[in-house]
């Protein structure tokens, strides 16, 4: 890897799970400026109602049940000095455990945050499942652009909630993707690229846990070779590929019927 560290700036959304630990696994990699949570509409902590919809209330409450008990392990985490689960348990625990500065903003496309990013002049942005469409202001301001890491194999399973689309499909085959971000969704160039083995996986939570997993390990590889220079970039073939919104409660009633699960 070259001497100098590319100088970073991660936008991603709230998560307890999966994502804190592929932003400490970078922060060894780059130098990260800042650590930004976009708060949409569009982010899932801003859906749980239609969670409820989809998936019924004891499927909620187990899920409820999982996140409380995350809550206190970041608490005993805060306690111990980030000693016990080394800042995994929120994006912004992630953010004070490598002593990065963290914002929370509404829209990633304000032309005040734009300027703000310009000031701190970025080499590129890294996105973990940034809920927001990118505009062009923004993605241009970086030296290298914008890559993101998406939870499925691009051209395939474009737009939301791909761990839902999988199951619904009955697919034995996911993975993840690390792309450059154009003003389309999933739409820029592809960089990366792992599958992993879904076959015996009937949870989100369980596929989501795998494919952010490969999907971490993917930006460190990206990260690498956008500092080597060494980037071989594909096209990304979306008219070959698929696209899916958030699905209907009828299908989410299917899902379920199927035997698949949130949690």
């Amino acid at each position: 890897m070259s001497d100098s560290k590319l100088k970073v700036i991660v936008m991603t959304q709230a998560d307890r799970f999966f994502i804190p630990k592929n932003i400490d696994n970078a922060a060894r990699v780059c130098e990260i400026l800042e650590i930004v949570e976009v708060n949409c509409k569009s982010a899932l902590e801003n859906r749980l109602s239609d969670y409820l919809k989809w998936f019924g209330p004891w499927q909620c409450a187990k899920m409820g049940a999982v996140t409380v008990g995350r809550e206190a392990e970041k608490y005993l985490d805060r306690l111990s000095g980030y000693r016990l689960f080394h800042g995994s348990c929120s994006v912004i625990d992630a953010a004070k455990k490598n002593h990065i500065p963290h914002r929370v903003i509404t829209n990633s496309n304000d032309p005040a945050f734009v300027q703000h990013v310009r000031e701190l002049a970025p080499d590129l942005i890294i996105s973990y499942s940034a809920p927001q469409i990118i505009k062009p202001e923004l993605l241009s301001v970086p030296k290298y652009g914008v890559i993101n890491v998406h939870g499925a194999l691009l051209p395939d399973y474009r737009g939301c909630l791909p761990s839902f689309w999988y199951l619904y499909n009955d697919e034995k085959l996911g993975g993840a993707t690390v792309h450059y971000m154009s003003a389309q969704i999933d739409d820029g160039d592809i960089i990366e690229q792992g599958s992993v083995d879904i076959s015996d996986c009937n949870s989100m939570f369980k596929l989501m846990k795998m494919t952010k997993r490969v999907g971490g390990e993917l930006m460190l590889k990206a990260l690498e070779d956008i500092a080597n220079g060494t980037v071989e970039a594909r096209k990304n073939e979306t008219e070959k590929g698929s696209y899916f919104t958030w699905p209907t409660v009828a299908q989410a009633k299917e899902f379920r019927k199927k035997g698949k699960r949130l949690i």
